[in-house]
């Protein structure tokens, strides 16, 4: 099948015809001790890992210190969703294919994951109320609105995991990759303003879309060949070249919007330039 052909009806396809769906067997396959390629397979895996907790590790420190976040409500509801549920598909995986190592590590990573984006979802009551919602309103009601969007979230995640046969959500989590390289930098270009970003976190957005979506190791290709190869999936690596170009203008708008400013009135100096 040619390249039109893959861009226009074409989908992954294996050798006896099924679609290629990513099940735990894949990941002990191409990650156990000894298997061809595992050492470039656990560092994807790791550096994903890694570059994942950094987005949310600088969102904190910033919070924390400007009091505005980077990220819009909706998406830190749309990452609690699938962070929480990706805490079980990993303890399930981990019962079920012989408590293989990873999937313990994956889920406790998801864990963290949920405890600071459920930090950020109550700063973001704390600190930014009377920019996300009307003023007078209740906490109640705030409270109310998130918990509303995140059970959305989570309906529509398991709604396409169940669409699309995804056992390990390995095919949804690319989502949550191209999201955080792209939505941050056109909130930043709405709002006009640096606070709540920093430098290195422009700088872990083009990190992250390097390491997600480069057609020679990444974690996706990594665990699955057959669905996430340049030649099987090229959709997947023109979505990357998007999210690449987006986090690296999101660098070049940092650097060139004005000074940081007291935006929320906290009399608070960044930290983080």
């Amino acid at each position: 099948m040619n390249i039109f052909q893959k861009l226009t009806y074409g989908y992954s396809m294996l050798a006896d015809g099924s679609y290629a769906d990513v099940s735990g067997q894949d990941f002990v396959d191409h990650l156990s001790i000894g298997a061809p390629g595992w050492v470039g397979a656990w560092v994807a895996v790791g550096l994903a890992v890694i570059f994942g907790l950094l987005v949310y590790v600088f969102p904190v420190i910033m919070t924390e210190n400007e009091h505005i976040q980077c990220y819009p409500l909706w998406l830190h509801c749309f990452y609690w969703a699938a962070d929480f549920m990706g805490i079980w598909v990993f303890i399930h995986a981990w019962a079920k294919y012989d408590h293989f190592l990873l999937f313990l590590l994956l889920a406790i990573g998801e864990a963290i994951w949920v405890a600071m984006e459920t930090y950020c979802l109550t700063r973001a009551i704390q600190y930014e109320h009377s920019i996300i919602w009307k003023k007078g309103t209740s906490t109640k009601t705030m409270v109310a609105e998130i918990v509303v969007l995140t059970l959305f979230c989570y309906l529509c995640l398991n709604f396409l995991r169940f669409e699309w046969h995804d056992e390990t959500m390995w095919k949804f989590w690319i989502f949550t990759q191209v999201l955080v390289t792209t939505v941050p930098v056109w909130e930043m270009r709405k709002r006009g303003y640096k606070s709540g970003n920093c430098l290195a976190l422009s700088i872990v957005f083009i990190c992250v879309a390097l390491v997600s979506f480069n057609p020679w190791c990444n974690m996706w290709l990594a665990i699955k060949p057959e669905f996430f190869s340049l030649q099987a999936n090229p959709w997947y690596y023109l979505t990357g070249l998007f999210c690449l170009a987006s986090a690296i203008y999101g660098l070049y708008l940092y650097i060139k919007l004005p000074p940081k400013e007291d935006v929320m009135g906290s009399g608070k100096k960044a930290i983080l330039k």
